[in-house]
């Protein structure tokens, strides 16, 4: 399998990213909710069986600063990607946008086994909230590199 490293590699990296999001969701104060949790689930490379990160488990810590009165958003964390071997990569993230919808980017700064020497600045997401459970968990997607 190749490693993808730098700017001319992404392509390999490209597919969705169904999430859930456990956490705590704080009021700061009327309108403003500070989400501290995780978003875990599965990425699906666009390439197939076999390509890169395909089906591999997502786990992300993060936070979300949602601003409700003015509809506007902020999230970031990090993630690590484990692959049926058991290797892993890791990532940070960060995005802004709206109450539904965050655009971002995101960054490979290492990992183990196959993918000690990944690295890439250059990556792109759009993640969207679908549900916002009663019990205070969400559903959503993100697409990479798209």
């Amino acid at each position: 399998m190749r490693i993808c490293r730098g700017h001319g590699s992404r392509h390999l990296r490209d597919g969705p990213f169904g999430w859930f999001a456990v956490g705590k969701a704080y009021q700061i104060e009327k309108g403003h909710v500070y989400f501290v949790g995780e978003f875990s689930g599965t990425f699906f490379n666009d390439k197939g069986n076999d390509s890169q990160f395909d089906k591999a488990g997502v786990k992300c810590p993060a936070f979300n600063d949602l601003d409700l009165n003015n509809k506007k958003g902020k999230a970031g964390g990090y993630c690590t990607l484990n692959d049926a071997a058991g290797e892993q990569a890791y990532v940070t993230w960060k995005c802004e946008g709206d109450t539904v919808h965050c655009t971002g980017t995101f960054e490979y700064s290492g990992g183990t086994g196959k993918y000690s020497g990944i690295s890439g600045s250059n990556n792109t997401f759009a993640a969207t909230t679908e549900v916002n459970w009663q019990d205070g968990t969400a559903t959503g997607f993100a697409t990479w590199n798209r």
